[in-house]
C-alpha cells in the first residue's frame, strides 16, 4: 500500500488572510483546468466510440459547384481552347470519381492479426493491421475503426486509424500495445470508411476480422510467503503426486503382482534382476495445495489478486507441489477448478478465468465454499485484505 508523501505549503494562515486567499484561488484554477481536461478526454473517447458510417460532405459538393460555375463564366468570357478543355475536365471529374470509388469499395480489405497470442503484463505486444487493395484506385482518406474489449473487466474502447490506400498494393501496419493489466483483450474491425478523391462522400464497408491476446502476470515475478501456513491448506482428501511419483513416496521394492500400476514398476531394478519389480508407496497428503482465487473487488484489485495467485501457484509448481486452482464462476453458478501440474496448466487455467466476470461481494465465495465444499478442511485464499492482495489460510469447521 503506497504511503502518501507529505506536502509542504508556503501559503500558511495569518490574520490578514493574504496567502490563504492566493492558495484558494490557485486551487480553483487547477480544479477548473483538471475539469476541462477531463471533459476533453471524455469528448475524445465518445468520438472514438462512435461507429463509422456512410456520410455525404455537402461543403465539398458546394465548393465543387462554385468552382464549376467559375470555370463556366471564365470560358464564356474568354472562349478559348484551354478553358474549354478545363471545363470538360472539371465537368467529367465527378463521373470518373464515382467510378474509381466504386472499384475501390469492392477491392479494399482490412484484417487485424495478433502474432503473439500470449503476452506478459507490462510488456509490449504488437498487432498487425493488414490493408489489401486489389483495385488500381486510391483514396486519400481511409479510416479504420479498431474496437478493443476486455470482457473480464467489462471495459470496451475504440480507436480510429487513418491509413493510406495505395493502388493495387498490400501493406501491413504494425501497432505496438503495452498491457498494464492481466486479462483477455479482443480486437475487432467491423467496418472501414473510404473517401473519394474529390471528398464528396465517405462510404462505409463492413468487415469481419478479429484477434485475441491473453495477458499473463510477469514471467520474472516471484512470490515470497510462509510455507508453514501454506501447508495447512493441504488435506487428506486432496492428495496428489510430486513429479515422478504417484500419490506417494517409495517405502519398499517388491515383485510385480497382477493389477499393479505400470508407472510403479522400477524399470532399472527389473532389468538387473530380469523380473518385474514394483515400488511400494505410502500416501503423501502434504503434496497438494488448494488455492482459491477471489474475483471480488474493483478491476485494479482483482488484477493484483490474479498477479499474486499466479506467482504463488507458479512457486508451488516449481517446488513440485501440485495445486488445485479454484474460483467461483458467477455465470455458471459453481466452483470451477483446474489441476495445475506445470506452467502450461497454469496458463490454461488463467485463460479460463479471463472469461469470467468480477463481482462485488467478497464474502460469498467463503460462504459458498462452506456450503458446497465442506470436505475441504482448509485452503489458501488469495483475496483483498485492507485494500491489498494477500494470501490467507481459511480453515473450515
Amino acid at each position: 500500500m503506497a504511503i502518501p508523501k507529505p506536502t509542504t505549503s508556503y501559503n500558511t494562515y495569518n490574520q490578514y488572510g493574504g496567502y490563504a486567499g492566493m492558495s484558494t484561488e490557485k486551487s480553483q484554477k487547477e480544479q477548473k483546468k483538471a475539469e476541462a481536461e477531463a471533459k476533453a478526454k471524455a469528448k475524445l473517447k465518445e468520438k472514438m466510440q462512435k461507429p463509422l458510417k456512410t456520410v455525404v460532405h455537402p461543403t465539398r459538393i458546394i465548393a465543387y459547384l462554385v468552382m464549376l460555375a467559375i470555370v463556366i463564366v471564365v470560358y464564356d468570357f474568354l472562349r478559348n481552347h484551354f478553358m474549354m478543355l478545363s471545363l470538360y475536365i472539371v465537368a467529367s471529374a465527378p463521373v470518373f470519381d464515382i467510378i474509381t470509388c466504386f472499384f475501390l469499395y469492392k477491392g479494399i480489405e482490412v484484417e487485424i492479426a495478433a502474432p503473439e497470442k500470449d503476452v506478459s503484463r507490462f510488456n509490449v505486444g504488437y498487432l498487425n493491421l493488414k490493408v489489401k487493395n486489389s483495385s488500381f484506385c486510391i483514396s486519400f482518406d481511409m479510416n479504420t475503426k479498431l474496437d478493443v474489449e476486455s470482457p473480464f473487466y467489462g471495459d470496451k474502447n475504440g480507436m480510429i486509424f487513418s491509413l493510406p490506400c495505395r493502388a493495387h498494393e498490400e501493406f501491413e501496419h504494425r501497432i505496438p500495445v503495452r498491457y498494464s493489466m492481466n486479462g483477455i483483450y479482443r480486437y475487432s474491425i467491423d467496418s472501414v470508411t473510404i473517401r473519394d478523391m474529390l471528398g464528396f462522400v465517405s462510404l462505409k464497408k463492413n468487415m469481419t476480422s478479429s484477434a485475441e491476446v491473453n495477458v499473463f502476470p510477469e514471467k520474472t515475478l516471484r512470490a515470497d510467503f510462509d510455507m508453514s501456513d501454506m501447508n495447512r491448506g493441504m488435506t487428506e482428501s486432496e492428495e496428489t503426486m510430486k513429479k515422478g511419483h504417484d500419490f506417494s513416496d517409495v517405502t519398499d521394492v517388491r515383485e510385480y503382482i497382477p493389477g499393479d500400476k505400470l508407472m510403479s514398476i522400477h524399470w532399472k531394478l527389473s532389468a538387473k534382476r530380469d523380473m518385474l519389480m514394483v515400488k511400494d508407496r505410502v500416501s503423501m497428503s502434504d503434496q497438494q495445495m488448494v488455492v482459491m482465487v477471489d474475483l471480488a473487488g474493483t478491476a485494479e484489485q482483482v488484477d493484483e489478486v490474479l498477479t499474486l495467485a499466479y506467482a504463488i501457484t507458479q512457486r508451488l509448481v516449481q517446488d513440485q507441489t501440485y495445486v488445485r486452482l479454484m474460483w467461483w464462476s458467477d455465470s455458471n453458478f459453481q466452483f470451477e477448478e483446474r489441476q495445475i501440474m506445470n506452467r502450461d496448466n497454469l496458463r490454461e487455467a488463467f485463460a479460463a478465468i479471463y472469461y469470467e466476470k468480477i463481482y462485488d461481494d467478497p464474502y460469498k465465495t467463503k460462504e459458498y465454499m462452506r456450503n458446497i465444499r465442506p470436505e475441504l478442511k482448509a485452503y489458501a485464499n488469495v483475496c483483498i485484505v485492507d485494500g491489498a492482495a494477500e494470501m490467507v489460510v481459511v480453515e473450515q469447521d
